[in-house]
Order: structure tokens, then sequence, then C-alpha cells
């Protein structure tokens, strides 16, 4: 299981991924090879490429959003 904790919300590409409402907040993978950026919270910026079904699961915490996901997702 990965986790970043950031203060930004991800750069991600609007046909390739799909959010649902929670809590917590999931990120669903539409495409193969999709990737997202997130910059953690000490401006680190970490890509990451998912298969498609693979999920993200944002929550926040205080001033902070938690990004955690299972490594099996990631290509």
């Amino acid at each position: 299981m990965g986790e970043l904790f950031t203060m930004k919300f991800a750069d991600f590409k609007g046909d390739e991924w799909k959010i649902t409402k929670g809590p917590p907040a999931i990120l669903q993978c539409l495409k193969d090879s999709s990737m997202i950026e997130i910059m953690d919270i000490d401006d680190k910026i970490h890509k990451m490429t998912f298969q498609q079904g693979g999920k993200i699961l944002i929550e926040k915490i205080e001033d902070k959003y938690r990004f955690y996901w299972n490594d099996d997702d990631l290509i």
C-alpha cells in the first residue's frame, strides 16, 4: 500500500480518471497506462502510472490530503 500526503490536489487527465465523492473520495483509472502527478508536502513530485481499474483513495485530514493506493494497481 502506497501513501502520500500533500497540501494540493493531484494533476490528472479527466478522460483517464473518474472521481467519486466519499469519504474517502476515490479516483479510478479508466485507461491502462494513465499517469498521475502528486506533489507531496515537501514539494517533491511523484509520477505514477496506473493500470485500468486502479484506484487512489483520497482523505482530507485537517489542511492536508492523504492519497493512498494498492501497489498492485501500478504499472
